[in-house]
């Protein structure tokens, strides 16, 4: 009876492996794909049957970081400066909406005041909010402000955009640390402040570093607003993709090696927050258990 439970479970648990491995070659095949193309020719790009081994092509990253020619003329893609306007709107927009999320959620999660709810609802609701219904009001307060075409302005839209996810984040992880942590450290004399930096921070560090992993990857990734608010000087990388033409028509190759540029600071940046983000989902679950 045991041997014919065992035959029958067999072929089921190679079936779920084989379509897992499916799936796995489904959702990495275009990865792949992009991958092997941003080393490729534009002649070996478009070779019909495809090409498997072929010539090494660096000329799409040589533009990217604008390898071989002058400053703002970095080959006909010109991705150097987007690429720059990325990584610092990204990293700065990203700390200081972390930042004030942090703080936010703190006071959120510890204090009780007068429309509460209506505050973080309202917060929240920012995330809802689609893009184009705020772009010409933003267009037109940066005109006003000095800020459309420049750095600034897509950090500041970077913080608007994230720092309300990050409160509702570092909330649900504030009340998970018992509120006895700050009483005690009180009791024995020390500032509440004291007892939220070298106390509390250090237990919500997970969560810290999981809500700068999801802000970075909005800010990174982050389009709508980049595209109507820039024209030259603060163009990110994204939006200086679609927009990659040159002498013989779209540069594929350029596109390509961009588009490997765009996955690898995510890819590196949850590496080395990989055991922060575990710890920071499992605590905050066994928070509310």
């Amino acid at each position: 009876m045991a041997h014919n439970q065992a035959h029958r479970v067999k072929p089921t648990r190679w079936v779920i492996i084989a379509l897992l491995v499916a799936y796995a070659f489904f959702s990495l095949g275009p990865i792949f794909w992009l991958m092997i193309s941003s080393f490729k020719s534009r002649a070996d790009l478009f070779a019909m049957p495809p090409k498997w081994v072929f010539d090494i092509d660096l000329s799409g990253y040589q533009s990217v970081f604008g390898v071989g020619a002058a400053r703002g003329t970095a080959s006909a893609y010109g991705v150097a400066d987007a690429l720059l306007n990325s990584v610092i709107v990204s990293s700065v927009g990203t700390l200081l909406a972390v930042f004030l999320g942090t703080l936010g959620g703190y006071v959120c999660s510890r204090y009780d005041f007068r429309g509460k709810g209506d505050f973080l609802f309202f917060v929240l609701s920012t995330r809802m909010l689609p893009p184009v219904a705020v772009l010409v009001f933003y267009h037109l307060m940066f005109a006003r402000l000095g800020l459309a075409d420049t750095r600034t302005g897509l950090i500041l839209v970077a913080i608007f955009a994230n720092v309300g996810l990050a409160t509702w984040i570092m909330k649900g992880f504030f009340d998970g640390v018992p509120k006895e942590v700050e009483l005690i450290a009180q009791v024995n004399g020390y500032s509440r402040m004291y007892a939220f930096i070298y106390l509390v921070l250090p237990m919500v560090r997970g969560g810290i570093a999981a809500t700068a992993g999801f802000c970075f990857i909005f800010a990174w990734n982050e389009f709508a607003f980049a595209s109507i608010l820039t024209t030259t000087d603060a163009k990110t990388l994204p939006v200086k993709i679609s927009a990659a033409s040159g002498a013989t028509g779209i540069e594929w190759t350029q596109i390509m090696s961009a588009g490997v540029v765009l996955i690898l600071p995510v890819l590196v940046f949850f590496y080395l927050i990989r055991r922060h983000l575990l710890m920071g989902m499992t605590f905050g679950i066994l928070g509310r258990s």
